[in-house]
């Protein structure tokens, strides 16, 4: 499987502005700079674009970890923080968090444990990041409205 996006650059490193559009189109010419905003124009960087693909990422193995254990969720919500620091040789993501909630029914709770180790360590986002990544999680309640 390949994806692919085309990203164009204008202006220089902390003042310029850019545009980026993936194959699927679903991103279509969305505004990027070097922070998270550029004036009063909705913006936003390449971290976190990584940040949502990391979060997306996980959530999607979590659901196909869940899946295999024959497990249905009502819903994964996934919040990925990646922390940068400029070292010597440059700019360096040194550090992600992962913040995992889920809806289950009943499910052991070293069961869900387990599934949430294992879909964390096959997230390919997560590999290509190289640097280490703390998880966390939490088993939400599903809550069964009642006719009245």
């Amino acid at each position: 499987m390949e994806r692919s996006a085309t990203a164009v650059w204008r202006g220089g490193p902390g003042a310029g502005e850019g545009q980026v559009t993936t194959s699927s189109g679903v991103v279509q010419n969305a505004l990027y700079a070097f922070g998270s905003s550029f004036g009063n124009d909705p913006c936003t960087s390449p971290t976190e674009m990584l940040a949502a693909a990391l979060a997306s990422c996980t959530s999607m193995m979590v659901a196909q970890e869940l899946s295999r254990i024959q497990i249905r969720s009502e819903g994964i919500t996934t919040h990925a923080t990646l922390k940068l620091e400029q070292q010597a040789d440059g700019w360096r993501v040194v550090k992600g968090i992962v913040k995992i909630s889920v809806q289950v029914g009943e499910i052991d709770p070293s069961e869900f444990h387990k599934a949430i180790v294992e879909a964390a360590s096959k997230c390919p986002i997560s590999r290509a990041l190289n640097a280490p990544i703390t998880v966390e999680s939490k088993l939400e309640p599903v809550f069964v409205h009642a006719n009245a």
